[in-house]
């Protein structure tokens, strides 16, 4: 091999370049390094094992193009490297953060131990567990309407500062107290329910 071809392959080992086309279902981008412009080339993925992960390159994306030999054919595009037109979502130093090209953000500050995730207009989340969903804390806030299509047990005691509309009939496993008054009234599902000094004594179904 001569010196002017031993050069040219060291040099094309370690190239910078932007991603020209991106085929999804193959798994491939082309790159252009100078004048170059690679044929379909696979990209470097975080893990491509047992355990996998989906984040393919956008067209016009920064990327390190790694050819073993020198030979572009066999090279793999390594992403990751910020830009004028695509910057770094965050300058903390305590945050991991992820932007996505709707608006969507997910952060997550260590110092402040927040995890913070942020959808667009119109986002929506969903959560598929057959068999559970465990959450523990000393407090949780639901701002915004809610809705359970299932049944709900409460071990403990439960506040409402407004109205409670009940489409169904009522079962009590014990007395219900209120604040002392006493008479009778109608529910929407045609029931009438007795109350003394605070105290459901019946409900009856008309």
């Amino acid at each position: 091999m001569n010196p002017t071809e031993l050069l040219r392959l060291i040099l094309n080992m370690i190239r910078k370049g932007t991603v020209s086309a991106v085929n999804h279902q193959a798994e491939t981008c082309r790159v252009k390094t100078g004048d170059l412009e690679t044929d379909w080339i696979r990209w470097l993925a975080f893990a491509a094992g047992t355990t996998r992960d989906w984040n393919p390159p956008t067209v016009g994306e920064n990327v390190l193009l790694l050819c073993p030999g020198g030979d572009p054919a066999s090279g793999v595009a390594l992403c990751g490297i910020y830009a004028g037109n695509a910057p770094a979502p965050s300058h903390s130093p305590d945050t991991h953060t992820r932007a996505y090209p709707d608006g969507a953000v997910i952060e997550y500050d260590h110092a402040k131990h927040s995890l913070l995730a942020t959808l667009p207009e119109g986002g929506a989340v969903r959560l598929t567990a057959p068999a559970s969903v465990n959450v523990t804390t000393p407090l949780f806030t639901l701002d915004g309407n809610g809705k359970v299509t299932g049944n709900v047990d409460v071990d403990d005691n439960v506040g409402v500062a407004g109205n409670v509309t009940a489409k169904g009939q009522g079962k009590f496993a014990s007395a219900i107290i209120g604040n002392g008054a006493s008479g009778t009234f109608a529910t929407a599902s045609k029931q009438t329910v007795t109350v003394r000094s605070g105290i459901v004594t019946s409900i009856v179904q008309n």
